[in-house]
């Protein structure tokens, strides 16, 4: 029997559709080396298809790797507990990328809708080609007109993973009082980091250290700083002069090569080194912009917002052995502090 490869996808994105490509490289390579945990053949097939240079994404730290995993399973079980009871339910990915929630939880008779920017749809459809189920909306999700291509007959879940974090209160509260005026009753869940999270590394995306705690700090720290350091060897001179330009820490790098850059790090204080690592973010157009200590504060945008539920990101997700010590330091640190949550509200 002969085999037709087929032809690869070519992958060509910035800024923050950019980092769908790495939550898909996450959940990828959870499934291949956590499979029992955790099984998503569909984000192991498209890794395969695309052209594109995953390089970079191999070398981010493990434990923000597992987080897209982890995030993934939590969103699906939300996603089935209301399936089973509106089985016939809309649900809409907001922000979709490369997610493939759709191929985990499908039932049969759900309807989906990925709804992302045109330069991300139009990859998306030539990975996976729209279905009479499956169907990609090419809008912003603050763009009242695709609320208009819903089918809102047998209920409607909405799903906001790894989005809001991107954008201004004002905006996420725009998104939320478009759901409450065209899908009353509906159903939304999101993943969000706290306010203190921003305030004590710089927005790295729960990570979490203080001088209060230096062990767990400097476990985190190192292997975010390997990451780094790795990630330095590929990442082409513009991008290096863009992240070393928005320091505005007390010193800067003498270079742009790693030992200019490893020199110049070991000097800074705990506080400097969150400066630095929340402006380089802030540079990759990665940083968070909104950050939410307890959802209930939602309620005051619109007395229609109601919070059905919110927990820990990392809640019922098993520490399993197989894990790295630095990926279940992790879990258990952020859960620890709060420092990220999933939020599950009904408009």
């Amino acid at each position: 029997m002969i085999y037709l490869q087929q032809t690869k996808i070519k992958v060509n994105l910035r800024g923050i559709p950019q980092t769908s490509l790495l939550t898909l490289y996450g959940r990828a390579k959870t499934s291949k080396e956590q499979s029992s945990m955790f099984n998503d053949a569909k984000a192991v097939e498209l890794v395969e298809r695309m052209d594109y240079d995953f390089s970079t994404e191999e070398t981010i730290a493990d434990y923000l790797l597992f987080a897209s995993a982890a995030r993934a399973m939590q969103f699906d079980d939300r996603i089935k507990a209301y399936i089973a009871e509106h089985p016939c339910a809309s649900v809409v990915n907001l922000g979709a990328g490369f997610e493939t929630e759709f191929y985990r939880v499908d039932n049969g008779t759900i309807h989906w809708y990925d709804l992302d920017l045109p330069e991300v749809i139009e990859v998306r459809k030539q990975l996976l080609p729209e279905t009479d189920r499956a169907m990609c909306i090419s809008k912003s999700f603050l763009d009242p007109s695709w609320c208009q291509e819903i089918n809102t007959e047998n209920g409607v879940f909405v799903i906001a993973c790894g989005l809001l974090r991107y954008f201004e209160e004002a905006k996420v509260r725009q998104l939320f009082l478009l759901l409450a005026d065209n899908f009353p009753g509906c159903e939304i869940v999101f993943d969000i980091e706290s306010k203190s999270s921003g305030d004590a590394d710089g927005g790295g995306y729960g990570a979490g250290w203080s001088d209060s705690e230096p062990e767990k700090r400097d476990v985190m720290l190192a292997e975010r700083i390997e990451s780094l350091k790795n990630a330095w060897k590929i990442i082409p001179q513009n991008l290096k002069d863009k992240m070393l330009s928005a320091l505005s820490t007390p010193t800067k790098p003498h270079g742009t090569e790693w030992n200019d850059i490893e020199a110049w790090w070991n000097q800074l204080g705990a506080r400097e080194k969150s400066m630095a690592m929340r402006e380089f973010g802030i540079s990759l157009g990665i940083a968070s912009r909104w950050a939410l200590d307890d959802a209930k504060e939602m309620t005051k945008w619109d007395n229609r917002i109601t919070v059905i539920d919110q927990f820990l990101f990392f809640k019922n997700i098993p520490r399993s052995p197989s894990l790295s010590m630095s990926v279940i330091q992790f879990m258990d640190y952020t859960d620890e502090k709060g420092r990220m949550k999933i939020v599950h509200v009904k408009v």
